[in-house]
């Protein structure tokens, strides 16, 4: 199984599948809320499922990566920058709504297409 540190630090939870020549394994759920708790406590409540979908954790609070300061980064590094990530060179983004609203631009600029955004909802009552 693939560590789940891995996707701690990344905030993607693609990194939690490893791949062999003959099988593939799929993290379990207690190992997704994890890593989802342990991002949520950090502070990071935002995990990437793929490169379309985000899963983001409600802290009922305001965070320090919620600002004009942080959209604009996302809009550089997201937007207007889309060399593809070298080794050596700056790490890629963290997951936020911001990255996911400029790719979800991006997308919609160069296809000359309308986009969606589904927003869906799921309480869970922490025991």
């Amino acid at each position: 199984m693939a560590s789940s540190s891995n996707a701690v630090t990344s905030g993607d939870l693609i990194d939690l599948v490893s791949t062999s020549a003959s099988t593939t394994v799929y993290p379990t759920d207690d190992t997704i809320l994890a890593v989802l708790n342990t991002r949520f406590r950090s502070d990071n409540p935002y995990t990437r499922i793929s490169t379309s979908n985000l899963v983001v954790v409600n802290p009922y609070k305001s965070l320090a990566n919620t600002n004009e300061v942080s959209a604009k980064d996302y809009e550089e590094r997201c937007y207007k920058d889309t060399s593809m990530p070298l080794p050596g060179g700056p790490a890629p983004s963290s997951p936020h709504l911001y990255e996911l609203a400029a790719k979800v631009y991006l997308v919609m600029r160069r296809r000359n297409q309308s986009q969606s955004v589904i927003f869906r909802c799921v309480r869970a009552v922490a025991l």
